[in-house]
């Protein structure tokens, strides 16, 4: 389940095909002891969370399925795993932060998402090394995500020697006229700034040229998208930096097959992440099925929460801890930027 229509719809059909791609492959190798997995597909908009509950509700009520995979962002993943609770159905979301485990406790919730707070101290090592040491932050929204990731910034900056020297948040993230939080965070000239954006880097930065603020942008996974690549990657060059999850691990390989299904190129790292959900689960499940046991959502949860799974892409391993979230690693993430026209890898 994920946004097929509304806001982020387009990184919504990028988990779906994500998981349609794992038990398409999963499937062409003779599936889970000969029977294929089959993949439901249900529009969950990423803020309508009554459809969200629906969505589950028709899922696990209707079509019995086994789990889920989804929802997407951290609003649809909260109202998710309380159901996963009150229904005991496992739900494995590609894109849910760990702010979640500080609202809702659910033994049959799990993510696969890297943690976000690991990405932002890659970030803020890279800002220490470059000697940005007064850095800005300026978001769209002060909520959800956006609130969060600029939370986890400020928590973490001192310990790389990183002073906030002014946090400004919007407060809708569909609004694109940031001046105002610019020329305020302007009075305290900082060496960089900091936010998360999606696609709206390129209005970002040419806002903050606007008004003689062409700083470094350090961004989360948000940024770095195909869309603002094609918009305006002159602008971008040598001005946006951003922690994502690792291309390594086989992602050539899932890559060059993502394309080759769904004649694109993916554009977002969930894409990946959800991919990997399916595969864990097709883990669980066969193993559940060679002992023996009933295939129930209580042994499928007990099964991830075991689990150690060595097949994944990007993330070498994935193991969850006792809140369900994937344990993670620095090297999980890495700092892109953009070069000639092209996101590359910074070193």
């Amino acid at each position: 389940m994920s946004a097929l229509t509304g806001v982020g719809s387009d990184i919504g059909e990028e988990e779906r095909n994500g998981a349609l791609l794992a038990a398409e492959e999963i499937n062409a190798r003779g599936g889970i002891q000969g029977r294929p997995i089959e993949i439901l597909s249900a529009d969950a908009p990423a803020f309508d969370l009554k459809q969200v509950v629906s969505a589950g509700e028709k899922l696990i009520s209707v079509d019995k399925v086994l789990a889920i995979v989804g929802p997407q962002w951290d609003g649809a993943a909260e109202v998710m795993a309380i159901t996963s609770a009150n229904r005991k159905t496992p739900v494995i979301s590609p894109n849910a932060s760990t702010d979640i485990e500080a609202k809702v406790n659910s033994p049959y919730f799990f993510t696969t998402w890297p943690d976000n707070e690991i990405g932002v101290r890659e970030l803020l090592k890279f800002a220490a090394t470059r000697g940005w040491r007064k850095i800005a932050i300026i978001e769209p929204a002060n909520f959800s995500f956006w609130l969060y990731a600029a939370d986890l910034f400020e928590k973490n900056a001192p310990e790389f020697g990183v002073q906030i020297v002014s946090k400004e948040m919007g407060t809708d993230y569909a609004v694109v006229d940031y001046r105002t939080l610019i020329a305020k965070a302007k009075t305290k000239n900082p060496d960089a700034l900091f936010g998360s954006y999606a696609d709206l880097e390129c209005v970002f930065l040419k806002q903050t040229k606007e008004l003689g603020l062409g700083l470094p942008l350090l961004s989360t996974e948000s940024a770095g998208t195909p869309k603002a690549l094609s918009d305006c990657a002159a602008g971008m060059e040598d001005r946006l930096y951003f922690a994502t999850p690792a291309q390594s691990n086989g992602y050539d390989v899932f890559s060059k097959a993502y394309e080759a299904r769904f004649g694109r190129k993916s554009i977002s790292p969930s894409a990946v992440t959800s991919y990997n959900a399916v595969l864990v689960l097709n883990a669980v499940i066969a193993d559940i099925l060679t002992s023996g046991k009933e295939l129930t959502g209580e042994n499928i949860k007990d099964g991830l929460a075991a689990v150690q799974f060595d097949g994944a892409v990007s993330i070498p391993q994935i193991q969850f801890n006792d809140k369900g979230f994937v344990i993670t690693s620095p090297d999980a993430f890495e700092m892109r930027t953009v070069k000639a026209g092209e996101f590359v890898q910074v070193k």
